[in-house]
């Protein structure tokens, strides 16, 4: 897995849990409630940033997407996460478990020490995900969309 890349994914969702807050304005408000299920996170401590993107484009970048719902919520209660409603369409979901909460995604030698996952749960490669692995789509009805936190170290 190309690590440096997913650190610099990271740093960006991070960066936009910090300066998006609750969910970005431009996001419409018509829509069924979206539910994130985690699972894997290792400890309760720290903070778990989420990113909620349509963009194909820019979902690696979740800072870069005006359009991003991002959340930072503490991983004592990161469970089940409610992203309230959510327009219909076809999204990625970027999750990192920042347990420090130093703001970023720890690393070591270029392999992050702090848990990440993204939609759909792809397989682990030597690069960052594609759109194709990790969109899923929202429909006009509640839904929940499972997320794994891996760890590398």
């Amino acid at each position: 897995m190309d690590m440096k890349r997913i650190g610099m994914l990271a740093a960006a969702l991070l960066t936009a849990g910090a300066t998006m807050g609750a969910a970005s304005p431009s996001v419409p408000k018509p829509g069924a409630d979206l539910q994130v299920q985690l699972s894997g996170l290792r400890s309760a401590k720290g903070v778990v940033h989420l990113c909620l993107s349509s963009s194909v484009s820019r979902f690696l970048h979740c800072k870069d997407d005006p359009s991003a719902v991002a959340r930072s919520v503490p991983a004592s209660a990161a469970g089940r996460l409610d992203l309230g409603a959510v327009k219909a369409g076809t999204y990625a979901l970027l999750v990192v478990h920042d347990e420090n909460r130093n703001g970023k995604l720890d690393m070591m030698m270029g392999i992050p020490r702090e848990g990440f996952g993204f939609s759909n749960n792809p397989a682990m490669k030597p690069r960052a995900p594609k759109w194709e692995e990790i969109r899923f789509t929202v429909p006009q009805t509640p839904s929940v969309q499972q997320v794994r936190i891996r760890y590398v170290l």
